[in-house]
């Protein structure tokens, strides 16, 4: 993959009928960024956890992504195995991203079919996060449907679905969150 993963920020256009206050944020760490080999495990105690610091490479970051307050939902299902001794678990996040502009249009040309990694959400007003994908097992892009809104009152943007099938649960990420100092996107 040859394109670095940037920030993509609230449109500065007015879009009716979106918006909202940021309550809950989705991030994302592009594969290529990730220190594999410091990777930290999960807690021992109830292995669910992760305390540690997600170690990057050199001048890389985490990655803000912009997306209407009330259409971020997260889900997590059980996924029954062939046989006892397999299954996992599937973590899929369907969010919104308001009005087709060049940056949502560009994000979605270099990231739409290419993106892999790992996704968090932060969770603000209960102080959260949420950690989805794990090493060999990464999240990526089910779909994307963009659609015009025909009317003021309909949607204008993109729904976005990212998708991964884990050997666990998704973990609460209790370590730092380091955000590129010279993004203007927030």
């Amino acid at each position: 993959m040859g394109n670095s993963l940037f920030d993509l920020a609230r449109p500065v256009e007015k879009n009716p009928a979106t918006g909202g206050r940021i309550n809950s944020q989705v991030i994302l760490i592009q594969e290529s960024d990730i220190n594999w080999g410091q990777f930290p495990a999960r807690d021992v105690a109830d292995g669910i956890t992760i305390s540690q610091n997600i170690a990057m490479k050199s001048g890389k970051y985490f990655h803000r992504l912009y997306m209407t307050q009330g259409t971020i939902k997260p889900a997590q299902k059980k996924l029954k195995g062939a046989n006892q001794d397999c299954g996992g678990y599937q973590v899929t996040l369907e969010a919104f991203y308001p009005g087709l502009e060049k940056a949502i249009q560009k994000w979605i040309a270099n990231f739409g079919v290419d993106f892999k990694g790992l996704v968090i959400i932060q969770n603000c007003s209960a102080g959260k996060k949420y950690l989805v994908g794990e090493p060999c097992n990464l999240v990526t892009i089910e779909s994307i449907d963009s659609t015009w809104g025909e009317e003021v009152d309909k949607e204008k943007g993109s729904k976005i679905i990212f998708t991964c099938k884990q050997s666990v649960p998704m973990a609460f990420y209790e370590g730092a969150v380091t955000f590129d100092p010279s993004s203007a996107s927030w």
